[in-house]
């Protein structure tokens, strides 16, 4: 024995089949499936501007060599004020990852990010120390004081042994040869 089924319930079946295809695309239509066009364009952004702080780091790190070790004051003052330029870059950078990175960053991301900010604040912090002394230029100053003066007064005071060590060896002293032992020790 069949079952026939009857209008009533063809038409209750064409309404569901019917419902189930305006659902599904209504779904389709909602869904959105992630634009990978726009996820590349924001990774290559946020290995941009990772390549950006890199290269002003480098830059900063470098001008602040050349602070240290600038002949003038002037230079030292050019030197840090391009290596603080350069450390500012690599803030604002870090500002615009971190903004992206709060957007369709993961977290593994986000931490690293943070880890980095720590690390650069205290490498911040050395740099304000060490460039304030490369402008003051007290290394410069320093060497200057010691092979400058100090420098004339070891050349005076070998010059005088020399002269002591050259009229005790022509002298007929008895203390004479006692003195250019001792002018001798002084000079070596």
């Amino acid at each position: 024995m069949a079952i026939r089924p009857g209008i009533k319930d063809l038409s209750w079946t064409a309404a569901g089949t019917v419902l189930l295809i305006v659902i599904a695309l209504l779904m389709l239509r909602t869904y959105r499936e992630k634009d990978i066009a726009t996820e590349s364009a924001l990774r290559a952004k946020r290995v941009e501007l990772v390549e950006q702080m890199r290269v002003a780091l480098s830059s900063a790190s470098e001008a602040e060599k050349s602070a240290v070790m600038a002949t003038t004051d002037q230079e030292s003052q050019s030197f840090a004020e391009k290596s603080r330029a350069a450390s500012a870059v690599v803030e604002q950078r870090r500002d615009e990852l971190a903004k992206l990175l709060e957007t369709g960053g993961t977290g593994r991301e986000q931490d690293l990010l943070s880890q980095f900010s720590l690390a650069l604040s205290e490498c911040q912090r050395i740099d304000r120390e060490l460039l304030d002394l490369a402008v003051r230029n007290t290394n410069l100053k320093a060497y200057a004081m010691a092979f400058g003066p100090a420098t004339e007064a070891l050349s005076g005071m070998d010059g005088a042994l020399s002269r002591i060590l050259r009229d005790c060896s022509t002298s007929a002293a008895a203390e004479a040869k006692q003195m250019m032992i001792l002018a001798a020790g002084a000079q070596s």
